[in-house]
């Protein structure tokens, strides 16, 4: 009985007999059925796996006084269930635990009757190898923690030994006869996995119950050997195949070892010393002749791979006792210590792919592991305990092996590297006395660790966190007391996050274990805490994340005091608590919070939320600016640890607040974390909710509970209406799938509802469908998923859209079919999700049957004919599908007969085709339907049809393939042509003049098109290729997707059986040889690219398929490529152009789709042949091999692939190879493909590149020389040669020399780094590459690189030597020099000082080398002619200088002085003679740069040590480099001023100056102080008149800026006031600088454009936004608040934080969320000028509604579209202004002209109204849902009262009636004719519409409010007619209608 694991327990045939008895038995007592048999009945009738708990009854069996024969039955009957069970059955376990606890007699019949049942079983042998299989693990799991099951083994291991044995080896017998021979992927896969499970349960056997099978008889022991003889035979052929599971071959290994063990006994270790190891023993024994007989010979060894014999020694060391071990041979060496150990390091070196690596790395952790047990024995002697101590050279070579591995790529070899050092310190431990805190070899290696390893290396963390096991932490912080801000500071890499975080966690664990007094607990806190709370109030973003998800929950788990202390730390009561505290608050209460440590009960007082925090700081939290703040408050809602908890009021009013704002967030991960946390409060709004509802009828039923379920309902109605309201027309994209995931959930989890709550599907009417209805239409395929999901679940409950929104299925299928002929692209998706909708609907198969009206619509003559025949002709459709068995759940007669439709429909738009491709790409395209088929068909699950539907669908099925092959033959001209984009080739225009000529005759051709429609179908085709290419390839891209998805989901016929499928094997074969074609052949990347995505799905169905004939068709395809790759024909049809086209995605999709577990032999062998052909030398003369070519392309691609993982690293070295050699191909093609591949090399190798800047290279994309050669050995001499080679006679200035092979060679060294923990190794020594690099080249790039190169080369003991080399190259005298070797040189000496400088404790050494440097002195005078030295060797003065700052000594001091005056004199030369103004010099190569260093060399001098100099004298200096004609030599002037003054503001603020300046007024003399002060007037001068150039524009304004003198000043008193005519002058320019900041706002404005209008704003507030009306005006200042509104709505988030912190400085306590800015914006600009200027408020505000303008409709092209603004909502901007309208009119005060007053006596009193407008005030707030809380007040104002002038109502009034005018009644009604094909017009007049109605709601209100205008005859017809005819709409219109 095979039991899968959701599988319940049957009662099998076996059992059956066994029942029937126990039924006998009960039946002779017919009284009463006994407790035994029902207990087993109910057993095998229920199916669930919790029959477990039923099977614990039958324990009362050794309680109860059963009969005899009742109990062995019963017995029987558990012993079957548990040698029948599946290995990993839950009732396997615990019948286990049963047997174990029974009384001794019952023990003994259990064994008995398991003795009984496994000697049968194991005596009638095998059937196949499945029976085998369960044999085996019937014995396994009798070893497998089952006491009972051993000792039954133990007593009967002789009579079962050897059948069980002889079973094992048919089984692995037959597996490795036929390994590889007929079977796919997936059954070899099998077989090595029954040949696994084989060889493990021998093992076991052989380990329990080797005691009974040692010693016995003769004839005993030759049948032990007789299958001894098979097994090692078996083993060894398991260990020379190559694609063998690792795990079979080590455990071969052990089993061989230990039948070794059992049949030569202590002579087994050797043999294993002789055979295996090849070593002499002493009195070496003869091996007995049944060894003879079998593969374990020295020959049949010596073929064994290194990752074989590694498995081998694995095996070895696991199972050999540590005696044997420690065994010596002949040259008395151990094996444990003196051979294996080498053996493996020397056999790991040849291994190269990542499965020797692995193994290599597992066995030295074995050996390790070995090595403590040996250390623990009796056995180990002194000697020994002394080889294996830390310092020992045994454990050295360990560590090396360590520091190798511990960065490699794979995951488990980098945590097997930290297994095996976390062995070696305990080995070492074990070997010293001395105690762990005072060893000295410990704490050398952990200050190694921590001084000497960068942070950015894995392996570092863990080897510290095994350290502080043994160490104290104490200790580690003594050593370096920033370790816990340096591990935080490494939280911002997600690489290296959970090892830091899982280090941080150990170390503070451990630290606080040391703590023993009280007072040590702040301590603790100070140095672990608040590190962490400060990088959660820091800024960067995946830093806070990481601390937040890896080391916070952690800490709080350390005791209450710790969230105390955090608590306390953010949120001080005396003081206001800061955004960035704010944040970490709420991330801390969070977490706890999940954890339980907050009580919800436990509250301070009602202003408290969960009594530690205020309720008002959550609210700010949940409108904080940064995004995960907002979701840490909202989660602090969400999540709870006990989900029955009730949400309060408080809760519900803040969850409303936060959802209401956030649901436009434009971050994708904000989205997903926000519909993740609404999950968890649905569930928790479920169960509490629950909880409550049983409580209604409960006898304690507590008070307030009807209260409290009433905000349950009140909620979840709210929720339900805000996100149907969210639905609406020209909504964000982020607030539409925000809405439509969250109402999604709410769907799915609160149905079915609880009795008595909240009930969903009573929210539901037929706006809300036809909502969720328009969301189809969506250009977002996410939204239309979500929104089909939503209709589906309603359709489930019965809201159908005939009964909800009155359409029919016909209107449906209607609208469907013409969308899925459409020629837009974006209508295909919106017609299949409506052909979906369709299916949906009730009784759908008997209206296709009936909708031959619809069809006659969109479908030919033929068509319709076909259909008739289809249904009621032969075929018999309607009679075959009203045969099937009513499964209305499950059927799919509705499914077929909607794709026999379109495929007539795809038909008819082939016949067009066929006509001509430019007709179907103007009107029949074919794509979109495809589309629809490929849509439909998907939505069945086509392995669960059942015979008779497979039968019905077959035809289908031929018919669909048919027309597929047909469209890509026609489409084929296109995509495969030699250009396809933009090109219309003549193909595709056939049968013009044909139907041209046939215009004007009869004929009765029903696909006939008239030759005017032709004409203007060539004409747009024409002038918009874009047309026909998008036609073609999407095309391409349907067929490819459908077929690809059907060969993966569609059930096969398999041939000369009964199974029946919906695809033949030829039909597969078909649809593989057009994959074929398409990516052998087509040229356009769309069309191949998207013909992979298909092949991909068909090559996983064949390498799994178990039909011989398709599982080997894609080795037979990669033969064929590789045939025509090498074949160099010009004739092939493979494309050389374009990166070879689809040929690398062709081999790529082969190769990668292969089964990992099979070992992939068909990508190694491909790779090989590649390589050999990319290797492949180019002939001087003649045409480029395209061979080579397509060879590299092809690698190119395959190294490239994730899906390939670590597979491809064997064959990196090599690929790399042929990526250097092919630079030196004459080719470019060769050359071209080269690069690329090279590029691709170089970041599977380094990994992706972190910085932009090629001169500062992460460390991260960096390796060390030892781990990097040691991965690829070849590299190590290759690259040597190549360097070696491409270095010969470069130093030869006669000719150019640039080899083409230097630059990857340098690129790849650049890239390399000394570790100082790898120690020297002389076979891989990076510094044999340093004399080449030291070779000057007369290449600028080259040399360039060869410094970047040489600098990670030298060690560190180097440097001096490498120093003195360097500067030996450079002459004494001019006359010798060459000037690019002294520039090579001096760069190379730059860069080696700036490494020096990093390394204090070398620097005393450097000494001797940089004192030479003064007799080098002459390359910085006049002396030198070459510009490029000179500034070089400025450069490396200064860093000289910089270097002897630190070296004491009296000689160093007097080289100084040398080097100082040299410097000094030469720089006064060069500015005496003007060369800051030589303008004619700049086109001298160097000489600007050149310029630029000694600028800013001697400013630094002449301000910091310019103690002769007079003020005057040092800014007549400056001045004149501040008048130099060269702009760069400004710039550099302003940027030294700059950094002056800022170093000077920094210093004022922070008491310290930065150290990165190098000139600060601290360090500056007095006069250099005052002469840069005196600077002001000049600096206003050249600001004002004379500086033209834009960059030192910008420079000077910053420096006038951060100028000292102007810090304070008030800018307003250089003001003078001018005359009248002076001020007109400056009102225009005023208004044409406004004119350009409006312009600048618009959507279509770059950014940048943008930004600058917000910052001058910004800057500027105050005055232009709340104190300009005196000068500017009331409406200028207005002016600029639209400009605001307007950048606020802005979809760049920079542009919208600037005005977030504008509005801070009008007032705003603080900064919002951008949704929330612009509401908190219209409400700033009342509160600022609604008091003194409420009517112009008011009038402004409508004006805004009145001149905003929604984008139009971009133009018909299907590329070129316009701008968009995707975060703008008219809608949210129009209900916000309402919103406050409302506010103002609310809060006015109406006054009447006298005149009026006087003479309408009739007039009401307009300062108390009427009921009726207070009503009207209630009526429209309920329709702000989006803007509006009731809850919250969000609608109180700061102003009083308001008074409005009835002028100022007048002129409000007149404004919206004007409006009004221009609106005719039409242009608001939608067109109701065609659904789902709306148009940009269409939604910009249901804007319209909605803007109206806002205008008209303000009219009526404010005419209600004052009289006014109440017997206007002149109202515009749509003000009166505008709210019926939204209410009659049939169109979504939620935010008009609730």
């Amino acid at each position: 009985m095979s039991l899968q694991k959701k599988e319940y327990l049957s009662c099998h045939e076996l059992l059956k007999d066994r029942l029937a008895k126990l039924v006998l038995i009960d039946e002779s007592d017919p009284k009463e059925e006994s407790q035994i048999l029902k207990n087993f009945r109910k057993l095998f009738r229920i199916k669930d796996v919790k029959q477990q708990i039923i099977c614990t009854k039958v324990q009362e069996v050794s309680r109860r006084n059963e009969s005899d024969s009742e109990l062995e039955l019963s017995l029987e009957i558990l012993v079957d269930i548990y040698l029948n069970c599946s290995p990993k059955h839950t009732v396997k376990r615990l019948l286990a635990s049963t047997f174990q606890n029974f009384r001794d007699d019952l023990k003994t019949l259990v064994s008995t009757r398991m003795v009984h049942e496994v000697t049968v079983k194991v005596t009638a042998g095998v059937k196949d190898i499945r029976d085998g299989r369960k044999t085996v693990n019937m014995i396994y799991c009798l070893m497998e923690n089952f006491p009972l099951g051993v000792h039954f083994l133990y007593q009967c291991t002789l009579q079962l030994a050897g059948l069980y044995f002889c079973v094992v080896k048919r089984v692995i017998s037959e597996y490795v006869l036929n390994f590889r021979c007929e079977l796919s992927p997936v059954e070899d896969n099998e077989m090595m996995h029954h040949c696994l499970a084989c060889i493990q349960a021998s093992s076991k056997l052989l380990q329990k119950c080797a005691g009974s099978l040692a010693g016995r008889e003769s004839d005993e022991q030759r049948a032990i050997q007789s299958v001894s003889i098979a097994f090692l035979n078996n083993i060894v052929v398991i260990l020379k195949s190559e694609n063998f599971l690792l795990d079979c071959k080590t455990s071969g290994s052990m089993c061989l070892t230990l039948l070794l063990k059992l049949n030569l006994g202590s002579k087994a270790t050797e043999l294993i010393l002789d055979v295996i190891f090849h070593e002499n023993v002493k009195n070496k024994a003869e091996p007995p002749g049944w060894m003879l007989q079998t593969s374990l010979s020295r020959d049949e060894l010596s073929q064994l791979s290194p990752t074989s014999c590694l498995c081998l020694w694995f095996g070895i060391l696991a199972q050999l006792d540590v005696s044997d071990l420690l065994l010596h041979n002949e040259d008395n060496k151990s094996l444990l210590l003196d051979i294996m150990l080498d053996r493996i390091l020397d056999m790991g070196s040849r291994s190269c792919d990542t499965t020797g690596k692995l193994q290599m790395a597992k066995t030295i952790h074995m050996w390790t592991t070995r090595a403590l047990a040996c250390v623990r024995s009796d056995c180990c002697d002194r000697v020994v305990t002394s080889r294996l101590s830390g310092p020992g050279h045994l454990l050295q070579k360990v560590l090396k092996f360590v520091w190798t591995i511990w960065e490699d790529s794979t995951d488990v070899i980098r945590f097997t590297a930290k297994d095996i050092f976390e062995s070696l310190i305990k080995v070492h431990k074990a070997t010293t006395d001395v105690e762990a805190p005072e060893d000295q070899f410990l704490l050398d290696l952990s200050r190694s660790l921590l001084s000497e390893v960068s942070w950015s290396s894995k392996g570092k963390y863990g080897t510290l966190r095994i350290l502080a096991e043994s160490l104290k932490v104490s200790t580690l912080l003594q050593y370096n007391p920033d370790l816990a801000q340096d591990i935080l500071n490494n939280l911002k890499e997600q690489t290296v996050a959970c090892y830091a975080s899982d280090l941080y966690d150990k170390l503070s664990t451990e630290h606080l274990k040391e703590l023993s007094q009280p007072d040590d607990r702040k301590q603790w806190q100070k140095i672990w805490v608040w590190p962490v709370l400060q990088c959660m109030m820091g800024n960067s973003t995946h830093q806070r994340t990481y601390v937040i998800e890896y080391i916070l929950p952690k800490l709080l788990k350390t005791g209450k005091d710790t969230l105390g202390c955090m608590i306390s730390s953010l949120c001080n009561s005396s003081q206001s608590v800061t955004d960035e505290q704010l944040g970490a608050l709420i991330m801390c209460l969070r977490r706890a919070r999940v954890m339980g440590l907050l009580d919800h009960a436990v509250s301070k007082s009602p202003e408290f939320l969960y009594g530690v925090v205020k309720t008002e700081l959550v609210k700010q939290a949940l409108s904080h600016t940064d995004d995960q703040a907002r979701l840490d408050a909202f989660a602090l809602l969400c999540e709870n640890h006990k989900t029955s908890e009730p949400i309060n009021q408080s809760e519900f009013r803040l969850l409303k607040y936060f959802i209401q704002w956030n649901m436009k967030n434009q971050s994708p991960s904000f989205r997903q974390h926000m519909v993740a946390h609404i999950k968890k409060l649905f569930l928790r709004y479920k169960e509490s909710e629950g909880a409550l509802c049983r409580k209604l009828n409960s006898k304690n039923r507590p008070p307030g509970l009807d209260t409290t379920l009433s905000s349950y309902k009140a909620f979840g109605s709210w929720l339900f209406q805000f996100l149907l309201h969210s639905l609406y027309p020209c909504s964000a994209f982020a607030r539409r799938t925000t809405a439509l995931s969250v109402l999604s959930l709410m769907v799915d989890l609160l149905s079915p509802a609880n009795a008595g709550g909240y009930v969903i599907w009573e929210e539901w009417k037929g706006c809300h469908i036809q909502t969720l209805m328009e969301c189809l239409t969506d250009t977002f395929e996410d939204n239309k998923t979500e929104a089909y999901k939503v209709l589906r679940s309603c359709f489930s409950q019965g809201l159908y859209l005939k009964r909800m929104i009155n359409m029919s299925e016909s209107e449906l299928l209607d609208i469907g079919l013409t969308l899925a002929g459409s020629n837009r692209p974006q209508d295909c998706t919106t017609g299949a999700f409506l052909l979906r909708i369709v299916l949906l609907q009730p009784s759908i198969q008997d209206f296709f049957f009936s909708a031959q009206e619809i069809l006659t619509k969109h479908l030919s003559p033929s068509a319709l004919t076909q259909w008739g025949d289809l249904l009621n002709g032969g075929q018999g459709l309607r009679e075959a599908l009203q045969k099937l068995p009513l499964q209305p759940t499950e059927s799919s007669g509705g499914t077929v007969l909607l794709l026999w439709i379109l495929l007539f429909y795809l038909k008819d738009q082939l016949q067009v085709a066929r006509t001509g491709l430019f007709i179907a790409a103007a009107t029949k395209p074919m794509y979109p339907t495809l589309h629809c088929i490929r849509y439909i068909l998907f939505d069945v699950n086509l392995k669960k049809l059942s015979k008779s539907e497979m039968l019905l669908w077959q035809p289908l099925m031929e018919d669909l393939l048919f027309c597929c092959l047909e469209i890509s033959d026609i489409v084929s001209p296109v995509v495969q042509n030699s250009s396809p984009e933009g090109n219309v080739p003549e193909e595709a225009i056939k049968g013009v003049e044909s139907i041209f000529a046939s215009e004007g005759k009869t004929g009765t051709s029903e696909d006939k098109v008239s030759a005017s429609e032709a004409e203007r179908c060539v004409e747009t085709v024409t002038l918009m290729p874009e047309y026909l290419i998008v036609c073609c390839w999407r095309n391409v891209k349907e067929v490819s997707l459908l077929l690809g998805q059907l060969t993966l989901e569609a059930p096969i016929t398999t041939p000369h059986t009964s199974d029946v499928g919906l695809l033949t094997v030829q039909q597969n074969e078909v649809i593989g040889e057009y994959f074929k074609k398409q990516l052998m052949e087509s040229i356009h990347r769309g069309a191949f690219e998207l013909a992979c995505a298909g092949f991909v799905k068909q090559c996983e169905m064949l390498w799994r398929c178990n039909i011989k004939t398709l599982h080997q068709l894609p080795k037979l395809w990669l033969d064929q490529v590789m045939a025509d790759v090498k074949n160099d024909d010009e004739n092939n049809k493979l494309c050389a152009t374009r990166r070879s086209a689809g040929i690398p995605f062709f081999v790529q999709t082969l190769v990668s789709s292969e089964p990992h577990s099979t070992g992939r032999p068909c990508f190694k062998w491909s790779v090989k042949e590649l390589l050999q052909l990319a290797l492949m030398e180019d002939t001087v003369s003649g045409t480029p091999s395209n061979s080579k070519v397509h060879a590299l392309n092809i690698l190119r691609a395959l190294y490239k692939d994730s899906r390939l993982g670590e597979v491809v690293t064997p064959f990196v070295a090599d690929g790399l190879m042929a990526a250097i050699l092919g630079f030196q191909s004459p080719f470019w093609a060769v050359r071209n493909s080269s690069t690329l591949l090279l590029s691709t090399m170089i970041t599977r190798i380094f990994g992706v590149k972190r910085s932009k800047d090629e001169s500062t290279m992460s460390k991260k994309n960096c390796q060390t020389g030892r781990q990097f050669f040691h991965q690829y050995p070849s590299l190590y001499p290759f690259l040597l040669d190549q360097l070696e080679v491409a270095t010969r006679n470069i130093s030869d200035t006669d000719q150019l020399h640039l080899h083409p092979g230097l630059y990857p060679v340098l690129m790849i060294l650049g890239r390399l780094f000394q570790s100082p923990l790898e120690g020297a190794d002389t076979s891989l020594n990076l510094a044999a590459f340093i004399p080449y690099v030291i070779s000057s080249s007369p290449v600028l790039k080259t040399r360039i690189m060869a410094a970047r190169a040489l600098q990670p080369l030298v060690q560190k003991g180097q440097l001096n030597s490498v120093m003195i080399q360097l500067l030996d190259m450079i002459p004494v005298e001019p006359k010798h020099a060459k000037h690019s070797h002294v520039h090579g040189a001096l760069i190379q000496i730059l860069n080696m000082l700036e490494v020096i400088l990093t390394m204090a404790d070398e620097i005393q050494s450097m000494e001797s080398s940089v004192s030479k440097w003064k007799d080098k002195m002459w390359l910085i005078t006049e002396k030198n002619p070459c510009y490029m030295t000179k500034q070089a060797a400025f450069e490396v003065t200064e860093k000289v200088l910089l270097v002897m700052e630190q070296l004491s000594s009296a000689q160093t001091n007097h080289v100084t002085k040398e080097i100082i005056s040299s410097m000094t004199e030469a720089l006064n030369e060069e500015f005496k003679a003007g060369i800051h103004n030589k303008q004619t010099l700049c086109c001298v190569p160097g000489f600007v740069e050149y310029l630029t260093v000694i600028t800013k060399l001697d400013l630094q001098i002449t301000l910091r040590d310019g103690k002769s100099s007079s003020a005057a004298d040092i800014a007549t200096k400056v001045q004149s480099l501040l008048g130099s004609e060269l702009y760069e030599v400004r710039l550099v002037v302003l940027d030294v001023l700059a950094s002056i003054f800022t170093a000077h503001k920094q210093c004022k603020e922070h008491s310290d100056p930065p150290a990165t300046c190098p000139v600060t007024m601290t360090t500056m003399s007095s006069a250099a102080i005052d002469g840069v002060m005196s600077l002001l007037p000049y600096l206003l001068e050249r600001a004002l008149h004379q500086e033209q150039h834009f960059e030192c524009q910008i420079k000077v304004f910053k420096v006038l800026d951060l100028h000292p003198l102007l810090e304070s000043k008030d800018w307003k008193d250089l003001c003078v006031r001018e005359s009248s005519l002076q001020m007109d002058d400056c009102m225009e320019t005023v208004d044409s600088w406004m004119a350009i900041l409006r312009d600048s706002v618009g959507t279509e404005k770059i950014t940048d454009l943008q930004l600058s209008v917000a910052m001058v704003i910004q800057h500027n507030a105050l005055d232009l936004l709340r104190e300009c009306q005196t000068t500017l005006g009331t409406k200028k200042m207005f002016e600029f608040w639209e400009m605001l509104t307007n950048l606020q709505q802005e979809d760049d988030p920079e542009v919208r934080e600037v005005i977030t912190m504008t509005l801070q400085l009008m007032g705003n306590a603080r900064a919002v969320q951008p949704s929330l800015t612009l509401d908190y914006l219209v409400r700033s600009f009342i509160d600022v000028h609604a008091a003194t200027k409420g009517a112009n408020c008011l009038l402004t505000l409508i004006s805004w509604i009145v001149s905003n303008e929604s984008s139009s409709e971009g133009s018909e092209r299907l590329f070129d579209k316009s701008e968009m603004n995707v975060f703008r909502e008219d809608v949210l901007f129009y209900q916000i202004i309402l919103k406050y309208c409302l506010a103002l009119i609310q809060h006015g005060h109406f006054i009447a002209s006298q005149t009026k007053h006087t003479n309408n006596s009739q007039h009401p009193e307009p300062d108390s109204p009427k009921e009726s407008v207070a009503s009207s005030f209630d009526q429209v707030l309920s329709q702000l849902h989006l803007v509006v809380n009731r809850e919250e007040n969000d609608m109180e104002m700061s102003i009083t009262t308001l008074s409005l002038l009835e002028s100022d109502v007048r002129e409000v009034l007149d404004l919206i009636r004007t409006f009004m005018e221009t609106k005719s009644p039409s242009s608001l009604t939608s067109d109701k004719g065609r659904p789902f094909m709306k148009t940009g017009a269409f939604q910009e007049s249901l804007l319209d519409q909605y803007k109206c109605q806002v205008l008209g709601f303000i009219y009526k209100l404010l005419s209600d409010l004052t009289g006014l205008s109440k017997n206007d005859d002149q109202l515009p017809t749509c003000l009166n007619n505008l709210s019926n005819e939204t209410e009659n709409s049939t169109y979504p219109n939620c935010f008009v209608a609730s």
